[in-house]
């Protein structure tokens, strides 16, 4: 699996016993309104209080307890300001990684590698296989652009 994280906080768990994997790709840490009628199932993927506990369950209900799942975690880089006071979230990729550092703790999962925060962008390749993540900062020039339709 391949992704380029800005803000975003992509998170990795691997069992290697049974050589399980699974991955999320968090765009923002709470779900908010994202629940209301007649959104798509599959959008709340894109919100950290909702991926993490669904790859928590799935791992929990094939009787793995936390110390068997090695998580990584990766992105949350400051490249949006959304402005406004610095207690407000105003830095989405620092909330990205406080939301999912909360929700590991709080379900007893250690974190076993991570590379987050800055202000770069990061390009990551998880290999389902192995459990092993590659990473790379992006540079100015292969920055996303914000004017991205």
């Amino acid at each position: 699996m391949v992704t380029v994280l800005g803000s975003c906080v992509a998170v990795t768990m691997f069992n290697p016993r049974f050589g399980l994997a699974a991955i999320c790709h968090g765009m923002l840490p709470k779900s908010h309104g994202a629940r209301q009628p007649g959104a798509k199932p599959e959008e709340l993927f894109r919100y950290l209080d909702h991926a993490i506990p669904v790859m928590i369950e799935r791992f929990s209900r094939l009787g793995l307890p936390p110390a068997e799942v090695e998580v990584k975690m990766f992105g949350g880089g400051n490249v949006i300001d959304l402005g406004g006071p610095a207690q407000n979230d105003r830095l989405i990729g620092d909330a990205n990684i406080a939301k999912a550092r909360k929700l590991l703790q709080a379900a007893g999962f250690q974190i076993k590698a991570q590379n987050v925060g800055g202000t770069r962008g990061c390009k990551i390749l998880f290999n389902t296989q192995t459990g092993e993540v590659l990473h790379k900062h992006l540079s100015q020039r292969e920055a996303i652009p914000n004017n991205l339709p």
